[in-house]
């Protein structure tokens, strides 16, 4: 007997495929691998692997060739879609930083989405009417208009960075302009908390809505769409337990790959008797229209039934397969309040929204595909009210190494106490980052340096910090900090403080200089101190010679210990005369006795694994969504905004978090201009940010006070680059 075909296997089947196909992409092949999809989507994954090594085969002796797109050109100013000054790395791959769009009013808007080979028996539902477009064009005056939708049911994340910077980007370059839509169909997960963070976050990163709106503002014009799909014929009320409906969707994958198998047209292939169709398909009209307002009134018991759109059971997207448009809620709604007690799902309102408020592109991540498919289920909507069909595209989300970026995990993350909320430093939530001390012009580059490209991939985070280090490098000043502290008593010291003048920054030397006292006693890092000395280390050492950074060299003369025979402090002699003098080998960092007390925060990877949940932890890109979501009675399973990555691991994700992605220093000796500025911060400003010298860059966290500073850790330096500066000092 055969073993049993694992997910990965077909997953790499799959990737197999997509190498040869983006090469090759044959028609007959890219067919197959639609239906390797459905397999795939299935669970069946023998089926899946079969068909996308056919599918492989197929392209492989094909005689057909990609269509190389040119290369956008750069762009000219700070309006254009992703100005940055930065350039990618020679050695990373070239990456689309624009995508050419469809003009308003153009022949890609009337047909607003097409697709080479669709199945035999489907129709392309995005196809505008020239009166409809006709009174699109009138509405916006022909201007690009965008949207960015997101779902106030948790914080947003470096993903939907993204998307804001794609979104509001497209417009703002053809002069165009972007709502901020909440989509709050779902009152049950929607807090003003989340609405609130939402709004600072996309005013953090720059951008500026023409005009908020909310789903539910509509929620009276989408319950009269609802009626009239009722009235033709195209939306019934089902009955269907969330069981009975995933059994009836088994038997339709099973229907898709009895066709695939044995080459049955799907149309023309009776569906399986006994469960494919829910039995209240059929229903009538005014049964439906009567049940339908039992719903709105609160007849029936939440999840007892839900209004479906009644699709295409032999479409090849599972979509298709009557989706929830209405589910029961008995949950006050933040601005509807109890007027109803049926909402709308995601599918279902998407579209409409974007169709009433004249949106001419619609940007969605790659797991939107199918749903906006000119088969899916986003056109045949608007297609069966005969509105105006916006376009879609789709590009891939933003997967980063060391990172969960999904809400169900990021939620469990904060619930569960493994983090100290949605703002801590360690997530890539927009809070977290804010609070981290990156800056808006950081994160918008790293959004540049992505592209749009429509390949799945998972960044690294290094690219992200280098977006950071790199501005840090020029902007944030100098200063010293000791985490660990170990006392040097200057034995030959005069008695009166010694200035020292550091500069602010080294390589701007015009920003002039701040002051550090050389005290009788001063302090270096614990780790820079050893008894044993080797020719590899550049501390401290008995009877070796050191420079403290920019002031004078220091000489270690004797060592005290305390019982248990460790060391507590050492003594020294210093060099009176060697101020600016070539330093020796080693220069360290340093503090005096006028510094203060303060704690430090040491943020690392949150995840000891690139990619957390797969078994060997690297490798393949995170979150592979489905082709199309399953619904029950109760319309649960509808997809907003942004769906869960797929966990195909086998390996607890939780069990990879870093035990050392957070380490507080507590007792740490900071200049005292840094204790300062280490007040409770304003809105207007931004944290102050500074470098300290040798350690890293920190930035005033939110608990810190002038009395009692923190200071958390933004990146790392670029070590070997930045201890060959400071040695030459």
């Amino acid at each position: 007997m055969a073993e049993p075909v694992s997910m990965s296997a077909a997953k790499k089947a799959k990737a197999n495929f997509e190498k040869v196909a983006k090469k090759k992409p044959d028609p007959e092949g890219l067919s197959v691998a639609e239906q390797a999809q459905t397999a795939l989507t299935g669970k069946d994954f023998a089926t899946a692997k079969d068909l996308f090594e056919k599918a492989q085969a197929v392209c492989e002796g094909s005689e057909a060739k990609a269509v190389k797109v040119p290369k956008a050109p750069k762009p000219a100013g700070e309006q254009n879609v992703g100005k940055t000054a930065a350039s990618t790395k020679e050695e990373e791959p070239e990456v689309e930083k624009e995508v050419n769009l469809p003009q308003p009013g153009s022949e890609g808007h009337l047909v607003a989405k097409n697709k080479a080979n669709l199945p035999a028996n489907a129709r392309n539902f995005a196809i505008n009417t020239p009166e409809g477009m006709a009174a699109h064009l009138a509405a916006t005056g022909g201007k690009w208009q965008t949207r960015f939708p997101p779902e106030p049911n948790g914080y947003l994340h470096i993903g939907h960075a993204k998307a804001m910077f794609f979104d509001f980007g497209v417009a703002a370059k053809f002069g165009g302009q972007t709502y901020l839509r909440f989509d709050d169909t779902n009152p049950a997960a929607e807090k003003q908390e989340y609405i609130d963070s939402i709004k600072s976050s996309v005013a953090w990163l720059g951008h500026q809505p023409f005009k908020t709106t909310y789903s539910s503002d509509y929620f009276d014009q989408l319950h009269l769409f609802a009626v009239e799909l009722i009235k033709k014929g195209k939306a019934y009320v089902c009955h269907q337990s969330k069981p009975e409906t995933a059994a009836s969707r088994q038997i339709l994958q099973g229907f898709q790959l009895h066709c695939a198998r044995n080459n049955l047209p799907r149309y023309d292939t009776p569906l399986p008797a006994g469960g494919a169709e829910s039995p209240y398909r059929d229903r009538g009209v005014e049964e439906n229209l009567r049940l339908f307002d039992e719903m709105r009134k609160g007849v029936w018991d939440e999840g007892s039934c839900a209004l479906r759109m009644k699709c295409d059971l032999r479409s090849d997207i599972t979509s298709m397969w009557d989706l929830a448009a209405y589910r029961i809620k008995f949950e006050a709604h933040p601005h509807s309040k109890d007027e109803y007690c049926i909402y709308p799902t995601y599918d279902y309102t998407h579209c409409l929204v974007d169709s009433l408020e004249n949106v001419t592109h619609s940007l969605c991540t790659l797991e939107f595909e199918t749903r906006q498919a000119p088969n899916g289920p986003y056109y045949w909507l608007l297609d069966s009210l005969d509105l105006y069909k916006p376009i879609t595209w789709e590009f891939a989300r933003c997967n980063i190494t060391y990172n969960v970026m999904s809400k169900r995990k990021l939620n469990t993350l904060v619930t569960r106490g493994y983090v100290n909320g949605w703002d801590d430093p360690r997530l890539l939530t927009l809070e977290g980052l804010r609070r981290r001390g990156y800056t808006p012009a950081a994160v918008n580059r790293f959004c540049y340096e992505l592209g749009v490209t429509r390949n799945d991939n998972v960044q690294p985070l290094g690219k992200l910090e280098t977006c950071i280090r790199e501005e840090l490098d020029d902007a944030a000043d100098r200063r010293f900090a000791v985490l660990d502290p170990l006392p040097i008593t200057i034995t030959n010291h005069p008695g009166t403080p010694l200035p020292v003048h550091c500069p602010l920054h080294p390589k701007y030397l015009e920003r002039g200089n701040r002051t550090v006292n050389l005290t009788p006693t001063v302090y270096v890092e614990r780790g820079d101190f050893r008894e044993v000395d080797d020719k590899s280390f550049f501390g401290l050492a008995p009877s070796k010679t050191v420079r403290l950074l920019f002031g004078y060299n220091i000489t270690c003369t004797g060592v005290r210990r305390d019982e248990a025979g460790n060391v507590v402090s050492v003594e020294a002699i210093f060099d009176a005369e060697s101020l600016g003098t070539k330093p020796p080998k080693g220069t360290l960092h340093w503090a005096s006795t006028e510094f203060v007390r303060g704690e430090v925060r040491v943020y690392d990877k949150l995840f000891t694994v690139e990619i957390p949940g797969k078994r060997d932890g690297a490798g393949g890109s995170a979150g592979e969504a489905s082709s199309g979501a399953g619904v029950d009675a109760a319309g649960g399973a509808g997809a907003g905004e942004e769906d869960d990555e797929e966990d195909g691991g086998a390996v607890d994700w939780l069990t990879q978090l870093n035990p050392h992605s957070l380490v507080i220093h507590k007792g740490c000796l900071l200049e005292p201009s840094i204790a300062e500025v280490a007040g409770p911060l304003s809105d207007s400003a931004g944290p102050p940010r500074f470098q300290l010298q040798r350690l890293g860059y920190f930035t005033v966290d939110k608990d810190s006070t002038t009395a009692a500073p923190v200071l958390s850790r933004i990146v790392t330096l670029k070590e070997s680059k930045e201890l060959k500066a400071l040695n030459k000092v």
